[in-house]
């Protein structure tokens, strides 16, 4: 066997991996299966969120898009029924819409349309990030919608009962066993005056039904004439006068004149200052 010049054998035992001492890229494997275990964990997590909303928002369109097409309901028939004409339409305008304004929508319509109900699918399309490193670089989300056209009241007995009211007349507080007839409350209202007996009934102006209880005060007395309704007596009695008091009235004291022209009510002995 021939040998190797030295150059050469140097080079092929330093790329031996059994050459003794030689342990580099041993890691190598693992390092690379974990890479490719990390890269599509990452890429179930984000990529798989992404086609979670995909789909969140496909069926969202696609029961919208059911519901225009049930509202075109034929107005000249008996039963709820679809106009498929109208329906195919009005699906068709919103998927239009869509479309236009979600550019990740790749198809969107009508899949089933009847006049008693119609389905609409669509699907969206998911570039992925992280998947693609593993060959998956594309993911569909579809999503469908149904809706049908439903009879409200097929008969006139089908139509929902209003309950009667109920008022009770009982006023002992909470706990009172209900009646089944309705008693209205009493109002006292003051009957119109002047109403004489002849006149035309008063004008009732107020938002309640007029007094059965009113009736005319009397006849109208001619002008000059006093009234034929005679004179009410007072209710009072009248006040009395008190009795007169048993005190002795005070007396007056007389006075005199003194001599020599004295002015009154200077006693007799008085004299003026200097006299003596």
């Amino acid at each position: 066997m021939a040998t190797l010049p030295e150059p050469v054998a140097r080079l092929v035992g330093f790329l031996r991996v059994d050459a003794p001492r030689n342990h580099r890229g041993a890691l190598s494997p693992a390092v690379a299966i974990l890479a490719v275990m990390i890269f599509t964990l990452a890429g179930l997590v984000i990529d798989g969120g992404r086609q979670l909303g995909a789909k969140s928002r496909a069926v969202g369109y696609a029961q919208e898009a059911a519901r225009v097409g049930a509202a075109t309901i034929q107005l000249n028939t008996t039963e709820a029924k679809i106009d498929t004409t109208k329906a195919g339409a009005a699906v068709a305008a919103f998927c239009a819409e869509v479309s236009s304004n979600d550019k990740a929508v790749q198809s969107c319509g009508a899949t089933e349309l009847t006049d008693d109900g119609l389905k609409v699918q669509v699907v969206i399309g998911n570039q992925t990030t992280f998947l693609g490193m593993v060959g998956i670089g594309h993911l569909d989300a579809t999503g469908t919608g149904e809706a049908h056209a439903e009879q409200g009241v097929n008969k006139a007995d089908d139509s929902p009962k209003i309950p009667p009211i109920v008022v009770s007349g009982r006023t002992d507080g909470p706990g009172n066993i209900p009646t089944s007839i309705a008693v209205p409350p009493t109002l006292d209202l003051p009957c119109p005056s002047p109403w004489y007996e002849g006149s035309p009934t008063p004008i009732w102006t107020l938002p309640f039904p007029f007094p059965a209880t009113c009736t005319p005060s009397g006849t109208p007395s001619a002008p000059g004439t006093p009234p034929t309704t005679p004179p009410t007596k007072p209710t009072t009695p009248p006040t009395k006068r008190p009795p007169p008091s048993s005190t002795p009235k005070p007396t007056k004291t007389k006075t005199t004149k003194p001599g020599g022209g004295a002015p009154a009510g200077v006693p007799q002995n008085s004299q003026p200052p200097g006299a003596n």
